[in-house]
């Protein structure tokens, strides 16, 4: 008597198999299908085109802050320990000789004549991406 109720419902069921097993087919995408591989592709150059965009942004806002003649300028620096340096700096007509260490900065000297000539140095000029890895990178020891 049991089994009747179960064979009730098997018999319910057993006509929307087909239908269901359709459903599942039409559903699951090929993945190697044209229309699927033109989304994907779409996609990606989607997001690059978005990191391309902020990138420019980001490069347009930095560059809004720095100018040719700024009135602070780092001249040149040196390392004299594992995380401390000497800057020099041009500030006002100024020259001045700062110590910089973790959690601190102080003035070493002030100059009253130039030390560096400031126009024989390059405006603006960008340094290689080799010097600025090697001085960022504690192993190399800022060679």
């Amino acid at each position: 008597m049991k089994a009747a109720p179960a064979l009730m419902v098997l018999a319910a069921v057993a006509p929307c198999a087909p239908a269901m097993a359709q459903r599942a087919e039409r559903a699951a995408p090929e993945l190697f299908s044209a229309g699927y591989l033109a989304q994907v592709l779409g996609s990606l150059a989607l997001v690059v085109l978005c990191l391309v965009g902020v990138i420019f942004l980001l490069r347009r806002v930095n560059r809004i802050g720095q100018s040719g003649g700024a009135p602070l300028r780092v001249l040149g620096s040196a390392s004299v320990g594992t995380r401390e340096k000497v800057v020099l700096l041009a500030a006002g007509g100024e020259q001045l000789l700062l110590g910089v260490a973790p959690g601190s900065v102080r003035t070493l000297h002030v100059f009253a004549e130039p030390v560096v000539d400031e126009a024989a140095l390059p405006r603006g000029s960008q340094r290689d991406f080799a010097s600025v890895l090697r001085n960022a990178n504690p192993l190399s020891g800022g060679r």
